[in-house]
């Protein structure tokens, strides 16, 4: 220490108060911040200003208070205008780093401009303070320690601004708030202690203002003031932050009871389902993500509307418990049988609805209102009685209905025809249904009756050997006579029988009178397969494989007579189940056989995986044979493909001998037309066969 400057004391308590103050003051300052982040513009204004006044004055305090704790030798005061003129920089200094620091994102050089300002504004604050003492001579400042104490200063803002800033993008924790107030609040503390020691005080100096403020209490004084100050803004933002998370959870709660209300409007109390609100609000999404997507689904979006039959009439009888009790049974029955990705619903009474979105096709569609007409037709037990009820099933298809009114609309048409028609059956909406949904719904009513009458019959058509012209095989068609209006065509009836879910059963029936037949043909010593049609609707039924085989084992016949038509756009209509479906009647020993070759879209590598040891020519191209050079091109391609793959190929509809000739010199293998027989009944093949020369020829659906 030079000989000339006065020896300085130091007071540990002020110096210890003036640093707790500067880390509290910019802790409050964190506090203030989030104010500040976490209110709208106005407000957020109103803390701004607030905490830089509170804050500004707790570093002002601060600042006097590191003046206070350094004691000359001689009597010293202050001049209360420069001491209260300090305050302001103090106040700014703080405004403009609460406004740096609150925008995250401002730009660096701001950020950098903002603490070189807060450094050059703290030691502004300390030159105030020491020039509140007015000395003769003049106190002599060192440069040396005015930078080291800039550095400082400056160092601990650029520490303290980043610990801030990644405190602020986190949970508020008390941990780090402190930490960062530490930081800075000792640099500031430090910075201000070196910029006093740099202001040095010569011997024989004389206090000019000592009678102005001073007094042994004032350090204590000031610090009370300023912790005073400061736990109050504290407090308030305390008050603040509760109050603001006490208003997030209110609204949270809002939020959530309006959406347990919203979700509780759509949603029927009795089942636990969606009711018909929720159902056309659901309905209605999904119809407009697929018009805003512009592509076409994937599948198939199908609407059912489910009626329970006689419903009414239980409830009427026995209570409307017992109806509540069944109505929850069959929503838990629905709930077993649709997909994640479906909607079910109750409608109005005893109406349930189904929302089947992206459904693979329409025979999907069937096969699941099969299902679901089973499921519901099981007996329910309801205070230990058995209750059976049936329901009727109305299915409209997207885009055949486009909108979510339309497709509720048609499905109501489809339900009260299938109703209409007895109920137990689901019915397909088609366009003009309304006018001939009468006649068709009373066919369908008769066709059902036709099985339990035995008005269904069989009639065979044969299939010769084109080169040796013996019989080597029969196809069974359906045909029905009604009492009254005598014969009806089967492509009257089969469409009806498709859309009211009869084929499934008319499929079975027919499959079961052909192997009758064969049973009784072998039995009496003729060998004659016999083919028979698959609908789509049978293909999909999931007990297709067990009725087959208990078909065979009740007739006790080998499984290759039996041979499955099924037609080129129903296997091509979904490849990959038709290839599970072949393989699986491939293993039962049955024959398949691809019918109406040349009308649908086969792949030629697909064509080459099915199993199949029969391909049947469409009539339409043996039709134009006999003078048309493509139609024979295509069929002499056929033939090749088919002798290729293994496969022989049967020619229907031949009406004319120029086609016969035709098709033996394109080695097809076997004929079938008017030409050589119609359809006839078991008693007529049998008379025919015998006015045969060549009555049977050499069994070779698969050529060696």
């Amino acid at each position: 220490m030079p000989q000339d400057l006065l020896v300085v004391r130091h007071d540990g308590v002020a110096m210890t108060a003036a640093w707790f103050l500067a880390v509290y003051a910019i802790y409050v300052m964190t506090l203030v911040i989030r104010r500040v982040r976490a209110s709208d513009r106005d407000v957020g204004i109103g803390w701004w200003i607030g905490g830089a006044l509170t804050v500004g004055t707790g570093i002002w305090a601060q600042s006097f208070i590191s003046m206070l704790s350094r004691q000359l030798p001689i009597q010293v005061g202050y001049l209360p205008a420069i001491v209260l003129a300090a305050w302001l920089p103090a106040v700014l200094i703080c405004a403009v780093l609460i406004w740096s620091v609150s925008r995250v994102h401002q730009p660096v050089f701001k950020r950098v401009l903002s603490g070189l300002l807060a450094a050059l504004g703290f030691g502004f604050l300390t030159y105030l303070n020491v020039s509140a003492m007015v000395l003769q001579p003049e106190v002599a400042w060192d440069p040396a320690w005015l930078l080291v104490a800039f550095a400082v200063i400056l160092v601990g803002n650029v520490l303290a601004s980043v610990m801030l800033r990644r405190e602020l993008l986190r949970e508020a924790k008390f941990l780090n708030q402190a930490g960062v107030a530490v930081v800075l609040g000792s640099a500031l503390h430090l910075a201000q202690l070196l910029m006093l020691e740099s202001a040095g005080v010569q011997e024989g100096t004389v206090c000019l203002s000592a009678q102005q403020l001073s007094g042994t209490y004032l350090d204590w004084l000031v610090s009370l003031i300023g912790g005073i100050l400061l736990m109050g803004v504290q407090l308030g933002t305390v008050l603040d932050t509760r109050l603001r998370r006490q208003h997030a959870q209110l609204v949270s709660s809002l939020q959530q009871a309006q959406t347990d209300l919203q979700v509780a409007a759509h949603r029927d109390a009795l089942t636990g389902l969606l009711n018909r609100p929720g159902f056309e609000h659901h309905l209605r999404e999904v119809i407009q993500s697929l018009d805003e997507s512009g592509e076409a689904p994937a599948g198939r979006l199908a609407v059912m509307r489910i009626n329970l039959d006689g419903f009414r009439a239980l409830v009427n009888t026995y209570g409307h418990a017992l109806g509540d009790n069944l109505l929850r049974q069959v929503a838990k029955r629905l709930l077993v049988l649709v997909r994640n990705t479906d909607a079910p619903a109750r409608g109005d009474g005893e109406e349930f609805l189904l929302l089947l979105p992206n459904m693979p096709d329409q025979h999907a569609v069937a096969q699941l209102a099969y299902r679901i007409g089973l499921a519901v037709s099981q007996p329910c037990v309801i205070n230990g009685e058995d209750v059976t009820i049936t329901c009727s099933i109305g299915i409209a298809l997207y885009p055949d209905s486009v909108t979510v009114e339309q497709l509720i609309c048609h499905a109501n048409e489809a339900m009260l025809a299938a109703s209409k028609a007895g109920g137990g059956v689901y019915c397909l909406h088609e366009a003009g249904m309304d006018i001939s949904g009468a006649k068709q719904v009373e066919m369908q009513r008769e066709l059902r009756y036709a099985i339990q009458r035995g008005e269904l019959a069989l009639h065979f058509q044969p299939k010769l050997d084109a080169v040796r012209g013996g019989l080597v095989g029969v196809e069974a068609l359906l045909r029905w006579t009604h009492p009254q209006r005598g014969p009806v065509s089967p492509a009257e009836f089969i469409p009806v029988a498709e859309r009211f879910g009869l084929i499934g059963e008319l499929g079975q029936w027919v499959m079961n009178e052909a192997c009758r037949h064969m049973r009784l043909w072998l039995d009496a010593g003729l060998e004659i397969p016999v083919a028979v049609n698959m609908s789509a609707h049978q293909l999909r039924e999931h007990d297709l494989e067990s009725r087959i085989r208990e078909t065979l084992a009740r007739h006790a016949l080998p499984a290759d007579m039996l041979i499955l038509e099924i037609t080129e756009s129903v296997a091509m209509d979904d490849i990959e189940a038709s290839l599970k479906v072949f393989d699986m009647l491939d293993r039962i020993g049955v024959k398949l056989s691809i019918d109406d070759f040349g009308t649908g879209y086969s792949s030629l590598s697909y064509l080459r995986r099915l199993p199949a040891r029969q391909l049947k020519i469409d009539r339409s191209f043996v039709r134009d044979l006999d003078h048309s050079a493509d139609a024979q091109a295509i069929v002499e391609a056929v033939v090749r493909l088919s002798h290729a793959l293994g496969m022989t190929v049967v020619a229907e509809g031949v009406e004319t001998e120029a086609q016969r000739q035709v098709l033996v010199k394109l080695a097809c293998d076997e004929l079938q037309g008017f030409l050589f027989a119609k359809p006839m009944a078991d008693s007529d093949l049998r008379t025919w066969m015998g006015s045969q020369t060549v009555p049977m020829a050499p069994l070779h659906l698969v050529p060696a």
